[in-house]
């Protein structure tokens, strides 16, 4: 669809019936767990698609993984949501209303952890994560 000029995106999110097969519009406000570590992979230039979850035993699995420090983090972190949307999207006129902070925590994430197999794999150690069956919360698993 466009709007004045700018490609917006008919849908956000979509569901599939796994019996039926139908597709519906759908809300994701859970991202999962661990979204900073996982959005700074992304960040510091891997472009890989990973399939982090087994759907076998229900877990979701997350690294280990390096990447190089990202050199300006102070910078990024001092500009106004405004600058950080315009620069650090793709679609800024788009974007949902928490583009700006989410970015602002992964930045964080970044500059906390320049080293994650130092300070967040310890031993080389993935993260394991299984839903919560009461509350659907993600909850830390030792595997």
């Amino acid at each position: 669809m466009v709007r004045d000029d700018i490609n917006w995106p008919i849908i956000y999110g979509v569901g599939v019936n796994i019996k039926t097969g139908e597709i519906f519009p759908a809300n994701f406000p859970d991202k999962g767990p661990d979204l900073p570590l996982r959005m700074a992979r992304h960040f510091t230039g891997s472009h890989q698609v990973l399939d982090i979850y087994d759907a076998a035993v229900g877990m979701l699995r997350i690294g280990p993984f390096n990447y190089d420090p990202l050199r300006g983090v102070d910078l990024w972190l001092a500009q106004s949501d405004e600058f950080i949307l315009k620069h650090l999207s793709t679609s800024p006129e788009v974007e949902p209303p928490h583009f700006a902070m989410q970015v602002r925590a992964t930045l964080r994430y970044i500059q906390d952890n320049q080293f994650p197999a130092v300070t967040v794999f310890r031993n080389n150690n993935p993260h394991y994560f299984r839903r919560d069956e009461t509350t659907g919360c993600w909850t830390p698993v030792r595997y």
